[in-house]
């Protein structure tokens, strides 16, 4: 099964869903006052479908998933890499990563070039795949997992280097038992399926 296939299959079942509701909820309030935000890594477009109040512009580097994500939502898709954004100095005054910076081989360029398409003050937000938690080593359990692409599992290297460019605090975020298919509220490193990094533009 495709990468695609496999993406529209889980956000389209009921736990899928629910878990894409509570991120979407979670991206929506922290950029409720931004005017023009990139979604780096934007999939199938699940985040731009559901907030669609808000000015979102996804890039992706798959062509497949940027069809879908052209059919889920009116917004604009581009196809682009995170470490060459085809944009100008300060276009954005918000950028988020959903679970894509820990993808990204050398990420300390990509937040290179989203320091430069971020406007002074503007707000930064990564949520990554906690390694930690029972969700992260159910899913590493499966050779077919795409959680095994995962290229940076220190979580304490990634604060370090988006600290370089953004102010940021850090929190644990979603607790999700697969098994029983429960979400709940955590911050507890063992159990919350993403660890969140969340803040301001250096300088």
């Amino acid at each position: 099964m495709k990468d695609t296939e496999k993406f529209i299959k889980f956000y389209e079942s009921r736990f899928g869903m629910e878990i894409m509701n509570i991120e979407s909820n979670y991206i929506g309030e922290w950029f409720k006052s931004c005017n023009r935000i990139l979604d780096v890594g934007c999939g199938i477009g699940s985040i731009e479908e559901r907030l669609s109040n808000l000015n979102i512009l996804g890039i992706d580097k798959s062509k497949e998933m940027l069809i879908e994500a052209k059919r889920r939502s009116d917004k604009i898709f581009i196809q682009a890499r995170a470490e060459s954004l085809p944009f100008r100095n300060e276009s954005f005054d918000g950028i988020f990563y959903l679970t894509t910076l820990e993808f990204i081989p050398n990420y300390e360029i990509a937040l290179k070039e989203a320091y430069s398409a971020l406007s002074k003050n503007g707000k930064f937000l990564a949520m990554i795949l906690n390694p930690e938690s029972e969700y992260f080593k159910y899913h590493m359990k499966s050779k077919n997992s795409y959680f095994r692409r995962v290229k940076h599992l220190d979580l304490g290297d990634i604060k370090n280097s988006v600290s370089n460019y953004f102010m940021v605090e850090d929190e644990y975020f979603l607790g999700i038992n697969v098994n029983k298919e429960r979400i709940f509220a955590t911050n507890d490193r063992r159990y919350a399926a993403l660890y969140v990094l969340k803040g301001q533009k250096n300088g």
